[in-house]
């Protein structure tokens, strides 16, 4: 509880801000716009059958930080990281996963070490588009699994609380 404050935020939003420069093998499942028609079966590459938690960014608002694109991959190993010392969930067992539909990031879209989509944010039905697909994916591979998002843009989280709370 006292380190938690101190190691969390810095650590995973220093983390999330370079992520482009970080990046050494896959830790999580990594969805984008160019995937629509394939997430149904891309979940099916993960190995564990056995998934307890999904947490689910897309990176429009880690932290307060920002836009950060594919980096926001870091805010939810981050927070699993927490379910794992934290509540006991087994690591084998959780599933961090970000939904890459651009960026509007301007210094990311110029950085030539950006991992994530080339292009501006998707808005509106096609962004929908592809957060219902990532759901419906999910949750029928993995139908007992907590399904969490973590910071999404305030307008889009609102509007998929609604969409998904039950």
């Amino acid at each position: 509880q006292e380190m938690a404050p101190i190691i969390y935020t810095p650590t995973v939003g220093w983390a999330c801000a370079n992520y482009h420069l970080l990046y050494h093998r896959p830790r999580g499942m990594y969805f984008t716009a160019e995937d629509r028609g394939e997430m149904e079966a891309m979940v099916y590459n993960w190995e564990q059958n056995d998934v307890a938690a999904i947490v689910v960014t897309d990176g429009s608002r880690i932290l307060g930080l920002g836009d950060l694109g594919i980096g926001g991959l870091n805010i939810s190993i981050g927070k699993l990281d927490l379910y794992v010392a934290a509540a006991g969930f087994c690591p084998s067992q959780v599933l961090p996963c970000v939904i890459d539909v651009g960026t509007d990031n301007k210094a990311l879209l110029k950085n030539p070490y950006y991992l994530g989509l080339r292009q501006k944010r998707l808005k509106g039905k096609e962004y929908i588009a592809v957060v219902d697909e990532f759901v419906r994916a999910v949750t029928q591979r993995w139908p007992n699994a907590v399904l969490q998002f973590e910071d999404f843009s305030t307008e889009n989280a609102l509007f998929l609380l609604e969409r998904y709370k039950n």
